[in-house]
């Protein structure tokens, strides 16, 4: 399905490493480098494998990568309006030279002009403030494109361990048919034994027919997680790998205020909110250029035989050195108006920053709070398992010997299939969360989703 993957590789890493720096934070540079330059593997999928063709086919990424090239292009044309600018121009004409109130000849003569002219900027605030600004707006939206690369691998990690639920529901979901069918066919022997009641065979036929819907609903649930997946590569995916029965999960090692404090200084959207402060800052002092003198340093060269007014003249050649100076003096309140608004787009920029920073709290906070309770829950769910086990394989005994009835047999048997159910679901949550939390942070490294990816095998 992912054999190969020439096209894309080459894509993702020559785009790597044309516009992520290894300087900034959210999914480092090493991961994508890694993610390129590993080869399709075949079926089934595992997680860096999807990830790895989310980057490439997910519009998010597309868009942050487009806005990243346009900043890019907006930063060298402001940038080259720093350097001598070089103009050629010519002119040919046809020309008729009378006097009407004088009596004269009238004249006809042809006229040449070239001219060569470079414009050396000294001093202009407004493009100086103008490339600043632009370097800004760069970095704001290389650290939006990082933020969105660790988004897409939470989010891919996110429908991936919900497709893995969703089959693991259909399996149980399966077996609790087929032992309450065996369970149907032994209350079906007892009852013609005379040790069963009739209502327990009803029951039981009762239960068999929902637990066979469920196992539909169950069906169902899975087609659409896979059609979630799908959204976001592009490409059907039918069998992944899952987890080991046996790997360590990771510990939430500090507390609460330690990783609020990482989030503080390392998470990408805050850093993008910040670098669009500094860019809306160098606004206002754009805007106020205007006011200020510029400078420039001309060269120019001159070969012409028309004069004033293409008036007839001796070829001549003209070279000049100069230096150029203009103050402005009156613009009708522009310049003011274009100050007043640049200091409403810093404040604005300036509210959306600190609307970023409570939200980033909030995320990781929550993050923090979730991955703590799904750890507990894990735990919990383990002990369930086992204590739901022991009491289906009690009330089945039971059941033989005709002390319970077949609706505590099927209890039991419906709460060992939510027992297992929890625990895989608290498993997969956990994986997320600490994903989201170290996202949340600006921890998220290409060893973690290495490490995640590794406890992933294909099913027996």
């Amino acid at each position: 399905m992912f054999r190969g993957l020439p096209a894309v590789n080459l894509h993702i890493r020559d785009w790597i490493f044309r516009t992520v720096p290894t300087a900034l934070s959210g999914i480092p540079v090493a991961l994508c480098i890694m993610l390129a330059a590993s080869p399709g593997a075949a079926a089934p999928a595992d997680l860096m494998e999807v990830y790895l063709q989310a980057l490439e086919s997910d519009p998010r990424i597309t868009i942050a990568q487009q806005k990243l090239a346009m900043a890019e292009a907006r930063g060298d044309g402001a940038e080259g309006q720093l350097y001598p600018q070089v103009t050629l121009s010519s002119s040919l004409s046809e020309n008729r030279l009378e006097y009407p109130e004088e009596d004269t000849d009238t004249q006809e003569f042809r006229g040449q002009r070239y001219s060569l002219q470079a414009r050396q900027m000294l001093f202009n605030w407004t493009k100086i403030s103008s490339h600043n600004q632009a370097r800004q707006v760069v970095e704001q939206y290389r650290a939006e494109l990082l933020d969105m690369m660790s988004l897409l691998l939470v989010d891919v990690a996110d429908r991936y361990f919900k497709i893995l639920l969703a089959d693991h529901d259909f399996l149980l979901t399966g077996a609790e048919r087929e032992l309450a069918e065996q369970q149907l066919r032994q209350t079906e022997n007892m009852l013609e034994r005379k040790r069963a009641r009739i209502t327990d065979l009803l029951e039981t036929t009762a239960r068999v027919d929902q637990v066979r819907t469920d196992e539909i609903e169950a069906a169902n649930r899975a087609a659409l997680a896979r059609e979630r997946l799908l959204e976001i590569t592009g490409v059907p995916v039918q069998q992944l790998a899952v987890l080991q029965e046996d790997f360590a999960l990771p510990a939430l090692h500090h507390g609460m205020e330690h990783w609020t404090g990482l989030a503080l200084s390392g998470n990408a959207t805050l850093n993008a909110r910040r670098e669009a402060v500094e860019a809306a800052r160098e606004g206002i002092q754009m805007q106020k250029g205007r006011r200020y003198p510029t400078l420039d340093l001309v060269l120019s060269s001159q070969d012409s035989d028309v004069g004033f007014d293409n008036q007839p003249f001796v070829r001549r050649q003209t070279e000049y050195l100069g230096v150029d100076i203009v103050m402005p003096l009156f613009s009708g309140g522009s310049a003011s108006a274009g100050v007043r608004e640049a200091w409403a787009q810093y404040y604005l920029a300036k509210a959306e920053e600190e609307t970023a920073r409570r939200e980033v709290l909030r995320q990781t906070r929550e993050a923090w709070l979730n991955t703590r309770s799904s750890r507990q829950r894990i735990n919990a769910a383990q002990a369930s398992v086992i204590s739901a086990g022991k009491s289906y394989e009690a009330m089945t005994r039971g059941f033989s010997y005709g002390v319970v009835t077949a609706t505590d047999v099927l209890a039991a048997l419906h709460g060992q299939t939510r027992a297992r159910r929890d625990y895989q679901e608290a498993l997969y949550s956990f994986l997320v969360n600490w994903l989201a939390l170290k996202r949340s942070a600006g921890q998220l490294q290409a060893p973690d989703l290495e490490q995640l990816n590794s406890w992933l095998v294909a099913e027996q």
